[in-house]
């Protein structure tokens, strides 16, 4: 029966600490909302700095978009939802699916990355670290359109912030070509009047596109109103379409925890008893 029980503890403790994980709401104009994460729009935009085709070269990869809808948790995984004050459009000014929207979400990430090889047009790159932040914006301003030089898109109040973990390995055509990665990182910053419970992880999809590849996209010129240096050679700024879904993690409730260092702790007495039998 004591096996039976602390196997049970066990159980229930990661049970718990997977649906603590889960109850994360979001508050906006529109109310308090379920949430794990954003749909970050299709014609975000990321641009290279310092970029050189030769192994041993670091450079920075920064990237900005606007969110084209929420996600809450639905069936084990997640459904996108826009609520009706969100907007949507990222076009200098309120709008997006319904009238009279009253906020953005909008994000910006820098990446530092290695090239650990090219050949030709083709190059190999590690992602050795970077960080994020996402904004709650009440005068939506994000401007993704062509010559707005990517103004509105680190301000308002920051909501969300965190750090991004290595990835190796990651090859890209650069000159004309797409490449899929999911990224990981830590939430190192909630803020409670936005977002409950805080937050402790994040997952990023992120899809990366140039030249033939581009599809319903516009270069905006820039970022926060510095224009992009012309992309005459490697060392100026690589501009390329950018599309990404994010999730988010809740850091587990304290009882959770304690559920789940019940259930460890009982890790070595039921392996005991299994070789007494």
């Amino acid at each position: 029966m004591k096996l039976k029980a602390l196997a049970l503890a066990l159980s229930v403790g990661a049970a718990c600490v997977a649906g603590g994980a889960n109850a994360i709401t979001i508050t906006n104009t529109d109310g308090t909302l379920p949430f794990s994460g954003f749909d970050w729009a299709q014609g975000g935009t990321a641009f290279t700095t310092g970029f050189v085709p030769t192994a041993g070269n670091t450079f920075t990869l920064t990237y900005f978009a606007w969110a084209t809808a929420l996600q809450a948790p639905s069936g084990g995984g997640f459904q996108n939802f826009v609520p009706p004050g969100m907007d949507t459009d990222a076009n200098g000014a309120p709008g997006g699916l319904f009238s009279g929207s009253a906020y953005e979400y909008t994000i910006a990430a820098v990446l530092q990355e290695t090239v650990s090889s090219c050949s030709g047009t083709v190059c190999t790159f590690d992602v050795t670290g970077g960080n994020f932040t996402v904004w709650y914006d009440t005068t939506p301003d994000a401007n993704a359109n062509a010559g707005a030089g990517g103004t509105g898109f680190v301000d308002g109040t920051p909501i969300i912030q965190g750090t991004v973990f290595p990835l190796a390995g990651q090859t890209f055509n650069t000159v004309s070509g797409s490449n899929a990665t999911t990224l990981q990182g830590a939430v190192t910053f909630t803020n409670g009047a936005f977002i409950t419970p805080p937050l402790s992880g994040t997952t990023a999809t992120t899809t990366l596109q140039i030249g033939n590849a581009v599809t319903n996209w516009v270069n905006p010129g820039g970022f926060a109103g510095a224009p992009f240096t012309a992309n005459t050679t490697f060392t100026t700024n690589t501009v390329f379409q950018a599309d990404g879904n994010q999730s988010f993690r809740a850091v587990p409730e304290p009882g959770s925890l304690a559920l789940l260092g019940l259930g460890l702790a009982a890790l070595p007495y039921i392996s005991r008893r299994r070789r007494d039998k």
